[in-house]
């Protein structure tokens, strides 16, 4: 029988296209990580965690978890009592069966609907696995300890993260906060219980109510993220107590925020110190990598500061600028999703401040 034969087959047996091409594809491989599946089945890849769980509770595989979820087939002895069992409820029970079944919430693309918090969790692992510069995260205790070593490994590849904790108000930390070290780079409590919230490298989101009416929302598209994104600092980041710190008080220290940056720098800048580092990002018209090394010299923004204080949040929060000089040009440096100045900078870097 040709594959596709047998996937006719099983959809005739109740499973979906997406359970049975999953389900045939691993049949070849024996055992694979969901990541392997999708990809090898074409199944999309916010739904094969929804699609492997299904295929487990059905009795055709078997999942587990290592450092990702994995997915072997199950013994054809076993998987063949379910197989019948569903063709006897197709013929007898039809109606019951079309009655019954609903179809998952997903709408295919850059964004995607998903029912369980499982598969928003499963999603937010190999998004942590991903990531290259950034990652902002708002959970509670529990959840944390759960990614802490996903955290730990994303924070020694140089990644720069952000965890919005939430703990109740009378609640001690359940943990020392050494356990934020070299994992975290920066820590904030929140009173106040929000939703489950990945956002990494301002491309991808991972977002879950805390809800009785339990629902997620996964993205893959940078101006989607950008919407979170600004969720997390007004609503989980900005205005919460720092509990721990792990930049260097000195230089070398760096930003992965243009915002941030000119907080940082302004008030230096202001006082006549002179400040050299580094920007990496790429070119605005090309969109090739690009690091400059140099000078920060100024900047510039829509709002107006009040004197004598770094600027808000809200007063950076429509354009800023900064200037950069090099040994060859002086550049425009924009942050991340920049369209009119020369770069779109994914971080900067103060390496030595001169004066005052």
């Amino acid at each position: 029988m040709e594959p596709t034969e047998l996937n006719a087959v099983l959809e005739e047996a109740g499973l979906s296209p997406y359970q049975a091409d999953a389900y045939v594809t691993l049949l070849e491989l024996g055992s694979a990580s969901a990541s392997e599946i999708a990809s090898m089945s074409g199944v999309p890849q916010p739904r094969i965690y929804d699609v492997l769980r299904t295929l487990d509770d059905e009795g055709y595989v078997t999942v587990y978890e290592r450092d990702r979820l994995y997915a072997q087939a199950t013994h054809p002895s076993e998987a063949l009592s379910g197989l019948k069992t569903a063709i006897e409820r197709y013929e007898f029970a039809i109606d019951e069966i079309e009655t019954r079944y609903q179809a998952p919430e997903v709408r295919e693309g850059d964004v995607s609907l998903v029912q369980r918090f499982r598969t928003v969790l499963d999603h937010a692992r190999e998004s942590i696995g991903m990531a290259n510069e950034h990652i902002q995260l708002a959970v509670p205790a529990d959840q944390f300890t759960t990614l802490q070593p996903l955290l730990r490994d994303a924070h020694e590849r140089g990644v720069y993260v952000q965890l919005s904790l939430h703990l109740p108000p009378d609640d001690e930390l359940p943990f020392d906060r050494s356990e934020f070290e070299g994992v975290c780079t920066e820590v904030r409590r929140r009173d106040l219980a929000g939703p489950f919230l990945l956002l990494v490298d301002r491309q991808r989101a991972c977002y879950a109510t805390n809800s009785s009416r339990e629902y997620g929302v996964l993205v893959d598209d940078y101006t989607t993220t950008y919407v979170f994104h600004w969720y997390y600092l007004t609503r989980l980041w900005e205005v919460y107590e720092t509990i721990y710190d792990g930049r260097n008080e000195r230089p070398p220290y760096s930003f992965v925020e243009i915002t941030d940056c000119i907080r940082g720098i302004e008030p230096l800048l202001d006082d006549g110190a002179e400040i050299f580092g580094r920007v990496e990002g790429e070119l605005v018209r090309t969109g090739r990598d690009r690091t400059l090394t140099g000078q920060f010299v100024d900047v510039e923004y829509t709002g107006t500061r009040t004197e004598g204080t770094p600027a808000s949040l809200i007063e950076l929060a429509a354009e800023a600028t900064i200037y950069f000089q090099t040994e060859e040009k002086r550049y425009t440096i924009g942050g991340r999703g920049a369209e009119r100045e020369d770069i779109a900078a994914k971080r900067f870097t103060v390496e030595r401040i001169d004066g005052p």
